[in-house]
């Protein structure tokens, strides 16, 4: 089993984009933990009109990295993510892998205040 972490965000329909991923999560991933939800202004190139939800998750896989990415992806489709949406500054779900084991990834967001914030949920 590998370990895992993901960083999870939604800036609008918070409640109902946050069940809908942590359903479609728990059927992918063992062990599962959430972190606490955090609303935070938007950081980079997004172009919003609302804070995000954030939150961690914890928890184990036996899917090799790509194929656990891939999953990320569809669950994103499936909570209601386009490039439409995206292009008018509402993203329904964005999941990223931030680590694999030893393995980190998005190394820029591991400095965010959010993420360190969440971080010491799990404290791992």
């Amino acid at each position: 089993m590998h370990k895992i972490i993901l960083s999870v965000g939604t800036n609008f329909n918070y409640e109902q984009n946050a069940k809908l991923v942590k359903e479609k999560l728990t059927e992918e991933i063992n062990e599962i933990q959430f972190s606490e939800n955090l609303l935070t202004e938007p950081i980079g190139e997004i172009k919003s009109n609302g804070k995000f939800l954030n939150f961690l998750v914890y928890g184990s896989t036996e899917k090799r990295v790509e194929q656990l990415v891939s999953i990320l992806k569809l669950i994103e489709t499936q909570c209601g993510n386009t490039k439409f949406l995206r292009n008018e500054g509402k993203i329904a779900m964005d999941i990223d892998l931030l680590k694999y084991d030893n393995q980190r990834f998005h190394e820029s967001d591991w400095t965010r205040d959010y993420i360190v914030k969440l971080m010491k949920h799990f404290d791992k």
